[in-house]
Parts: structure tokens; C-alpha cells; sequence
């Protein structure tokens, strides 16, 4: 109830005055005065100072933070980049390396397919010869053993023959084993003899195929050098051509330039003729402007002695008019000159832009023609192009084997080293097997001993079996080459092809799905 009473008092005039005071300090940035303020006005106004950069403090220290944050976020945000520039360098320099290994790999196989291509080629090569040799032996055999026979009957006439008529001699058979030796060792020889010369044969063969296909792949890149070559001939042509019009247009435009500066210097010296003349008339028409000021104040003294006189003012204005009228003849006759001169320009001008064109239509044709001169002296002296080469020699046929047997002792040397060499550095079938993970397993050629033609020849000479009479074989056609031995050579084809610019058709048929 008291506080009731004491809000509903009317206010006293110490608090008036108080309130007064409030508004003022608020008043007191903007109103200074020299007069200094009371102790209780200074207090609150250094307290609304203290609430002011209290405030700006404030606001600073949550720009700070929010700086501070922004900052932390950025410093996190660019951690989180190297950390990924650091993976992806990690991932590019692992590519990096499985593409050399790759590379290099690949390099290895190609080696090691070369190799067992030609390892192929030369066993392919000395099968073949060994069948035609065990053919040949095979009729050999078959003629020794009906020979044989019919040395036995002979003998076995002979022998009942020789017993009727006498007994035998020791030495005589003696004779007969050494004779039997002798042509023993001979065989041997022999065999010896076709085994090396069937190892000539096919290293032979192989070279031969290596040299086919390197005759190929010059005819690729004789094509190719030739398709460039005309290709370059028609971009030297094009040049040429362009070169010859921008030297005529260069000529053209000399000439053209030299016309413009005879122009210009004569129209220079024309301005500055122009000039002097109109110097002197300027000194001139100064000149009679102070001729006519004098002769004006001589006839003002005149008039202001004859003024009464109307004969003499007449007189006077027939003068006046006389002279207008013979400025402006003068003037006419001037104005006309300079347009007769102007047409005269003009006309000559024209002709001098006749002529030119005239000129240059002329050069043109003359540039032409001398164009068309030179192509055809090019198309007469250019030689015809070269023949193509000559086909490879077709491979000997099985009947012209004997001839085979006149070979020199060192290409017989040169052979033997080759395949020497060619065993010690290991068989390429096995690295490549090893190298893509293909187990192998022993050939049934591998187990076989090396004299097993000498076995059958013998047991033929025995006449342990028979033969039957074989009829006459057909001509053998050439067996063409099998699809691994197809997607091999069109492999190594591309391989060596690669990088080029131009591709041509490949040399065999698409190779078949083959496992090595």
C-alpha cells in the first residue's frame, strides 16, 4: 500500500531536474562545451564510453572467432587435399611402374615369341625334310630288301651249285664279312651325312621365311614411303603455286606503292606550291588592303570636297560597281580553271587505273602460262616409276633334294656353329611355356633314340617284315601354314608395323582361337 502511495505521488522538482541531466549526457557527444560538467555528468558519461567499446569489443572478439573458425575450416579443408594429392601421386607412380613392368613384359614376350616362331620354322622345316629323307629310305629299304632277296635265291643257286662242284674256301668268306663292314661304315657315313645336310635344310628354310617377311615389310614401307612421297610433291606444287602469286602480288603491290609515292610527292610538292601561292596572295591582299585603306581616306578627303557634286558621286558608284562586278569575273574565271584542271586529273586518273588493271590482267595470263609451261616440262622430264620387284623364288620341290648334297664345307661350318650356338642358349617353347604359366609335358619325339631310322633300316636288310609295294605317290601340294603359326606371324606383323602412319591389308587369313 506505501509503495502504491509513493508511485502515485506526484514528482518532485529534484527529480525534474534529475531527468533534465539524463537526456543531456545523452546530448553530450554532440553538444561540447568549454564549461565543465559536474562529477555525477562525467561518471555517466564515461560509463556510456565503456558500454560503447565494451560493445565494440564485443562484436571484435565475435569477428575474431568467426575468422578463427573460417580459418581451422580452411586449414582442415586443405589437409584433406594432400592427403588426397598424396594418394593419387601414390596411385599415379604405381600405375607408373605396372606400365614399365607391362612394357617390359611385353618386350620379353615379343622376344620370346620371335624365338619360338623361329624355333617353329626350323623344326617345321627339318620335319619336313626327314619325312621327305624317310621316304626316300623307305623306297631304298624296299629296293635293297627285294635285291636282297634276290641275292639270297642267287646265293642259295650258287651255294648248291658251288657244293656239288667243290668244297668251300675260308678266305673267300672272310672277304665277304669285310666287304659287308666296309659298306656298313659307308651307311653310316651316310646317314651322318643326311642328318647335317636335313639341319642345313632347315635353318636354310627358316632364313628364307625370315626373308620373305622382311621383303614384305619393305614393299609396306616402300607403299608407304611412296604414297608420302607423292603426297609431299603435291604439297611442294601447292607452295610453289602460292609463292609465285605473292611474289606477283608483292610486285603488284611494289609497283602500286611506287605509283603512290610519285603521287604523293607530287601532290606535296603541289600543296606546297599551294601554299607559297597562297602566302603571296596573302602578302598581296595585305598589300592591297592597305592600298585601299590609303586610297579610301584619299577619297573620303576627295568627297568631302565634292560633295555637291552629283556628277562625280555618280561617277564614283559606276566605279564601284565596275570593280565588283570585275572581282567577281576574276573570281568566276578562277573557279573555272580549277575544274578544268580537276576534270584533267580526273581523266588522267582513269586512264592511269586502265592501264594498270590492263597490266595486271596481262601479268596474270603471262604467270599462268608460264605456270602451265612449267608443269608440263615437270610432267616430261619426270621419270616413269620404278617396276615393282620380282617375286620370291618359288621353294624347291622334294625331287631336287639330291642336289642338295653339293654343299660348300663352310657353309656347312657356318650351319653347325649356328645350331651350336642356338643349343646353348636354351630352347625359347620352354621360356615362353615358363613365362605365361603352361605346364609342359615330354614329347613323344624327345623319347625316341637318334638311330631309330638305322633300327628299321637293318631289321628291312634282316628281312624280318615285308613291305608292301607302294604305288606311286601324287604330287605333294604345300601345306599351308597352321593357325598358331598364322596368329603368330600376324602378331609380330603388328607389333613391327605399329606406329606407322598408313595400315595396309594383312598377309594372311584372321587367325583362329589357338592355345600355344
Amino acid at each position: 500500500m506505501n509503495g502504491n502511495n509513493d508511485n502515485e505521488m506526484p514528482m518532485s522538482p529534484g527529480s525534474n531536474n534529475r531527468i533534465r541531466a539524463l537526456a543531456a549526457c545523452y546530448n553530450a557527444t554532440t553538444n561540447q562545451s568549454h564549461i565543465p560538467l559536474p562529477q555525477w555528468k562525467a561518471n555517466l558519461q564515461a560509463n556510456s564510453e565503456v558500454i560503447k567499446w565494451k560493445n565494440k569489443f564485443e562484436e571484435a572478439e565475435k569477428k575474431r572467432k568467426a575468422l578463427l573458425t573460417q580459418s581451422q575450416k580452411c586449414e582442415r579443408e586443405l589437409a584433406d587435399l594432400d592427403r588426397r594429392y598424396q594418394q593419387l601421386h601414390n596411385d599415379h607412380n604405381s600405375v607408373r611402374r605396372q606400365l614399365s613392368e607391362k612394357e617390359a613384359k611385353l618386350a620379353q614376350l615379343q622376344s620370346v615369341s620371335e624365338k619360338v616362331y623361329r624355333e617353329y620354322e626350323s623344326l617345321k622345316n627339318k620335319h619336313d625334310v626327314q619325312s621327305r629323307v624317310m621316304q626316300d629310305a623307305m623306297k631304298s629299304a624296299s629296293q635293297w630288301y627285294m635285291q636282297n632277296r634276290e641275292l639270297k635265291r642267287k646265293s642259295t643257286v650258287l651255294v648248291q651249285k658251288f657244293l656239288k662242284e667243290g668244297p668251300v674256301n675260308i678266305t673267300e668268306l672272310a672277304d665277304e664279312t669285310d666287304t659287308s663292314s666296309l659298306t656298313d661304315n659307308e651307311l653310316e657315313n651316310l646317314m651322318k651325312t643326311i642328318k647335317r645336310l636335313t639341319d642345313e635344310v632347315g635353318q636354310l628354310q627358316a632364313e628364307l621365311n625370315s626373308a620373305r617377311l622382311q621383303e614384305f615389310e619393305a614393299q609396306e614401307q616402300a607403299m608407304s614411303s611412296a604414297a608420302e612421297l607423292e603426297e609431299e610433291r603435291c604439297r611442294r606444287i601447292k607452295a610453289e603455286t602460292e609463292l609465285e602469286e605473292l611474289r606477283t602480288m608483292k610486285d603488284n603491290l611494289n609497283r602500286v606503292s611506287r605509283l603512290v609515292a610519285t603521287e604523293m610527292t607530287a601532290l606535296r610538292e603541289l600543296c606546297q606550291h599551294e601554299k607559297e601561292e597562297a602566302m603571296r596572295m596573302r602578302s598581296e591582299a595585305d598589300k592591297a588592303q592597305k592600298e585601299r585603306n590609303v586610297l579610301k581616306h584619299q577619297s573620303t578627303l576627295l568627297l568631302a570636297d565634292v560633295v555637291g557634286d552629283e556628277k562625280v558621286m555618280l561617277l564614283l558608284q559606276e566605279i564601284e560597281e565596275l570593280q565588283e562586278k570585275l572581282e567577281e569575273r576574276e573570281g568566276e574565271a578562277q573557279l573555272e580553271l580549277m575544274e578544268e584542271k580537276l576534270r584533267l586529273a580526273e581523266s588522267e586518273l582513269q586512264c592511269a587505273l586502265q592501264r594498270a588493271e590492263h597490266a595486271e590482267k596481262r601479268t596474270s595470263q603471262l604467270i599462268s602460262k608460264v605456270n602451265e609451261l612449267e608443269g608440263e616440262i615437270e610432267a616430261k622430264c619426270c621419270p616413269p616409276p620404278p617396276p615393282p620387284p620380282p617375286l620370291p623364288p618359288p621353294p624347291l620341290p622334294p625331287a631336287m633334294g639330291p642336289k642338295l648334297l653339293c654343299v660348300s664345307p663352310a657353309r656347312r661350318n657356318s650351319v653347325c656353329s649356328a645350331t651350336d650356338t642356338g643349343s646353348e642358349t636354351g630352347n625359347p617353347v620352354l621360356d615362353m611355356a615358363n613365362m605365361l604359366g603352361i605346364p609342359r609335358k615330354p614329347t613323344a619325339a624327345a623319347a625316341l633314340p637318334g638311330g631309330a631310322i638305322d633300327d628299321i633300316i637293318n631289321q628291312i636288310k634282316g628281312g624280318k617284315f615285308t613291305l608292301k609295294a607302294t604305288e606311286k605317290q601324287k604330287e605333294e601340294k604345300k601345306e599351308e601354314p597352321p593357325a598358331a603359326v598364322q596368329e603368330m606371324l600376324n602378331i609380330l606383323g603388328t607389333l613391327k608395323r605399329r606406329g606407322k602412319n598408313t595400315s595396309h591389308q594383312s598377309r594372311w587369313p584372321p587367325p583362329a582361337d589357338v592355345a600355344l
